[in-house]
This record gives C-alpha cells, sequence and structure tokens, in this order.
C-alpha cells in the first residue's frame, strides 16, 4: 500500500503547508521597517520588472528565474519583509499579465461558460498552480515562503549582529539549507502529479509515470531545474549582495537588472534542450516504425516459409491418402496391408515434419527467461548427443562424442539441450551418408567450449552469419529456425555460437562457447 500518496495524507500536508507559509508571511509582515522603504520600493518595481520573463522547464510549469534571483539577494538585503512583498508583487504582476491576455482572448470564448469554471481557471493561474482547488494552490504557493523564512532563519543565526550582507559563510550556508529544505518539501505528494523530486516519484504511479519514456523526459527536466537554480542563480544572488555591500542601494539594483541576461542564456539553452527532446521524440517514432517495418517483414517471410513447408507435406499426406483410397481390392490381402503400412509410416512422417515446424515457430516466439540450475556440462552434451542417435543412425552417420569438460555451470538445461540438438541435426543432415559428426567438450581459459564438426560441405565465408538468422535456409524443404534458436539460447546465457569451415570440401566446425561464471 503507497500510505504516502493516500488522498488523506496529501489533503493533511497541503493543509500543513498552507497554515506554515501563512504564519510565515504574517511573521515576516511584522517585521516591516519604515527606515528601509527605499529597499522596499527598488525591490517592489525590480519584481514587476522581472517576474514576466519565465523559462519554461515542464509542461505547465515556469520559473520567472531572474524574479528568483532578485527575491533572494533582497532577502539577505531586507530581511523577511522581502516575503511578503515577493508574493503580493507576484500576485500584482500575475493579475496585469492574465488581464492583458484575457483582453485579447475575448472574441475566442464561448458565450455559454460558467462563471465559477473561469474563476477557477483565472484563480489556478494565480497561483501559478497545476489544479484548480484552492488547497491544492495554497499547498504549493507556501513552498517558496518557507523555503525564504529557512534560508533567513540560517543567515541570521549564523550572522546575529545584523544583515548577512557582510557574512559570505552565513549566505552559502544559508543557500545550502534553502535548497535541501525545497528539495524535502517538493518530495512530498502535494502536487497533482504526485512528488516532484525525481527519484521519491515510482515510475507506476503519477500522470508521467504511466509512460516510462515521458516519465524519463519528466526526471532530466526536474534535474536541470535544480542544476539552473543552484548553477545560474545562487551566483547572481552573491552579486546582488556584493554589489549592495559595495556601492549601496544601486549597485543592487543594477546586478538585479543584469540577471536578465540570466534568463536570456537559460531560455536559448532551455530551447535547446526542447529542440533535442523533440528530434529524440522524433528519432524514437522512427525507430518503433522501422522494428514494426522489420517484424512486418519477418512475419511475411515467416508466413511464406511456414506456407511454402506445409503445403508441401500437406501435398504428401494427400498423394498417400490417395492412394489408400485407391487401394485394388482384389490385391493379396498381405501385400496391400503391408502397402498400406508404408503408405501410413510415409503419412505419420510429413506429419511430423509439420509437427516440427510448427514447434520450432513457437519456441522462436517464446521469451528467453532462463530456469537456472546446476549441471555439469558433460552431462548436458552426452544426453544432447544421445537425443539425435537415432536421426544420426537413419542417415548412417556416425557420431563420435568427447567430454572432457568436468564443470558445473548455472544453465537452463532444456534451452541448452535444445541448443545443442539443433546444432547436432543440422550437422548430421549436412554430412553425406557414412560420415562422421564429432562432439568434443573441453575447458578453455574461464569457460567452457563445446565443438561440433560435420563431413558436409562447409559453409560459405559469406553465409557464416545469415546461417544464424531467422529463416535463412538453404535446404529444399528447412525453416531456418533451428541455427537462430541455438543461438538465441546459448547468448542468453551469456555464451557465443560461430561456425568455422575448415580446409574447403571438409566440413563445418560450429564453436559454442559458455562462460564458467553466471552473467
Amino acid at each position: 500500500m503507497h500510505v504516502v500518496g493516500a488522498p488523506w495524507v496529501r489533503v493533511g500536508l497541503r493543509t500543513a503547508l498552507a497554515f506554515a507559509g501563512t504564519a510565515v508571511i504574517l511573521g515576516s509582515a511584522l517585521a516591516f521597517r519604515a527606515a528601509d522603504w527605499p529597499v522596499y520600493v527598488a525591490f517592489t518595481v525590480l519584481s514587476v520588472v522581472l517576474f514576466p520573463p519565465f523559462v519554461s522547464v515542464l509542461p505547465r510549469m515556469g520559473l520567472p528565474l531572474p524574479a528568483l534571483a532578485n527575491v533572494i539577494g533582497f532577502l539577505y538585503i531586507g530581511g523577511p519583509p522581502i516575503i511578503v512583498l515577493a508574493g503580493a508583487t507576484s500576485l500584482i504582476t500575475r493579475f496585469l499579465m492574465i488581464a492583458w491576455s484575457r483582453t485579447k482572448q475575448t472574441a475566442g470564448t464561448q458565450p455559454d461558460a460558467r462563471a465559477g469554471a473561469q474563476a477557477r481557471t483565472f484563480f489556478r493561474q494565480m497561483m501559478m498552480a497545476r489544479s484548480g482547488a484552492p488547497l491544492d494552490a495554497l499547498g504549493e504557493w507556501a513552498v517558496l515562503p518557507i523555503g525564504l523564512a529557512a534560508r533567513w532563519w540560517i543567515a541570521s543565526a549564523l550572522a546575529p549582529e545584523g544583515p548577512p550582507v557582510t557574512d559570505a559563510v552565513a549566505i552559502a550556508a544559508a543557500e545550502l539549507g534553502s535548497y535541501t529544505c525545497w528539495a524535502l518539501l517538493a518530495a512530498l505528494p502535494i502536487y497533482p502529479d504526485g512528488p516532484l523530486f525525481p527519484y521519491a516519484k515510482r515510475p507506476s504511479r503519477g500522470r508521467a509515470g504511466k509512460d516510462p519514456a515521458a516519465y524519463e523526459a519528466y526526471r532530466r527536466a526536474v534535474s536541470d531545474i535544480g542544476l539552473i537554480i543552484v548553477l545560474a542563480v545562487t551566483p547572481f544572488v552573491f552579486l546582488i549582495v556584493s554589489g549592495f555591500r559595495t556601492y549601496g542601494l544601486g549597485g543592487a539594483v543594477v546586478w538585479s537588472l543584469f540577471s536578465l541576461g540570466l534568463h536570456l542564456m537559460l531560455k536559448r539553452l532551455n530551447e535547446r534542450r526542447l529542440t533535442v527532446e523533440a528530434q529524440n521524440q522524433q528519432l524514437e517514432a522512427l525507430n518503433r516504425e522501422l522494428q514494426q517495418r522489420e517484424r512486418l517483414s519477418a512475419i511475411g517471410k515467416m508466413s511464406s516459409v511456414i506456407s511454402h513447408q506445409t503445403l508441401h507435406e500437406l501435398g504428401v499426406i494427400g498423394i498417400y491418402a490417395d492412394l489408400i483410397r485407391n487401394t485394388s481390392a482384389g490385391a493379396e490381402a498381405g501385400a496391400a496391408v503391408e502397402q498400406l503400412k508404408r503408405h501410413g509410416v510415409a503419412i505419420e512422417e510429413a506429419l511430423t515434419k509439420v509437427n516440427g515446424t510448427l514447434k520450432d515457430l513457437l519456441v522462436f516466439s517464446k521469451d528467453l527467461r532462463l530456469n537456472l540450475y546446476e549441471h555439469p556440462v558433460h552431462r548436458v552434451v552426452e544426453e544432447s548427443v544421445e537425443g539425435c542417435r537415432a536421426a544420426a543412425s537413419e542417415r548412417g552417420v556416425r557420431l563420435n562424442c568427447d567430454c572432457s569438460a568436468n564443470a558445473t555451470i548455472r544453465l537452463d538445461k532444456l534451452k541448452l539441450t535444445q541448443a545443442i540438438g539443433n546444432v547436432l541435426r543440422n550437422a548430421i543432415e549436412a554430412s553425406p551418408p557414412g560420415a562422421e559428426v564429432q562432439v568434443r567438450a573441453s575447458l578453455q581459459n574461464d569457460g567452457a567450449e563445446i565443438t561440433i564438426g560435420d563431413g558436409g560441405p562447409g559453409v560459405p565465408e559469406r553465409d557464416r552469419e545469415a546461417i544464424f538468422t531467422p529463416f535463412f535456409t538453404t535446404k529444399e524443404h528447412g525453416t531456418g529456425l533451428g541455427l537462430a534458436i541455438a543461438r538465441e539460447f546459448v547468448e542468453a546465457h551469456g555464451g557465443t555460437l560461430t561456425v568455422e569451415t575448415c580446409t574447403p570440401g571438409w566440413g563445418a566446425r560450429f564453436v559454442l562457447r559458455l562462460p564458467l561464471t553466471e552473467r
């Protein structure tokens, strides 16, 4: 149960933050001093100028970075009243911006729109909240004054003699403490989409978490916010404080205005980030389209191979079924029975081939989750060879097995046995009658090496990789899945499967390598 994200917990946290933010505002209002009126006036005018430039870092989330640098810098100069003025000037500026934008959009509004819905939308825009509910807005809004209050409390505790404009260590400690406070508050589930802090938000929860790609983009953007604030805003805060300490109020004002350069720089960087993200999305879309086309191509090739194989065997079954149906009634009973048996065996063989084709296709389409247990290598190889002796005997091919690999490996016995068996059957089919297929298992360096050599014509160099491609076959009635399945199973164990051609006319040599340690 995800208790932290429960609705009652979220409502309680928003309520607590709303009360805490209100307490900070009331306490800050009581700290006004008439002697500091020039600082308050300068800050208010600068806030109106610096608030509109936003950098849109996330959808529905913009950062007024020049205004943020101005607020933090003047906090060390004017004290807690700056928190009150920051909230008041931001609300006034938002009201003017929204009212001005609405006057331009009046012609496009719906005449039957409800006044209540318009008021909620206006309230959400005023408070910069991602939800229209008043409690949501107050809970999100309270994060800023609480962080500013933590900043001032740390600075004043380390510099008790007065405003900490002359104590760089106190300001640095206050900056670090305040960012930590904001990070902890952002990790709380007070936002409609869940926690804002990227590592506190699970990919399976929240609006951004439903899509892993969207969540990763969300996570990168939030990480960018932290870098932007810490590495860009903080230097300007120190410049504003230094300007006030060196040149008075005029120096602080000048450095606050210079923070507009920060906005232009970050806006350009953010635009590049958005462009790169858009290009990445286009690239991912193209990759998905390419994968879809490759799947369609594989399906088409698979359909062709399976249809050809199945139709051929069905044709064979039809021929022998017709021979059975037209068996002469006057034929000798014993001869007729023998003939029917031969036809039945031929039909059974054809059905076995169809069944083998469908079985290969089913195995190829399954996932590659392994059931790993400790097994002796030599025993797995010997069982694989024994499973192919009947096919070798039928073709007149001798099997020679030499297993000196006395080692135990964590492996999926069924899948590895099938992989070795597929390579063995391929070697048997490639070898002429009377030839010998040699199977050897030995320890080489840090792994086990299984080699299977046949007496066939070998594999041309141009086809050494192609033979492991699904549905590639040089046989008239092959599916091309046997070696593909073998390589997939071997690679799932962290091993490799390759083919080497010996002296021309002396067959091929398949080399299967497995690591002794689990990967």
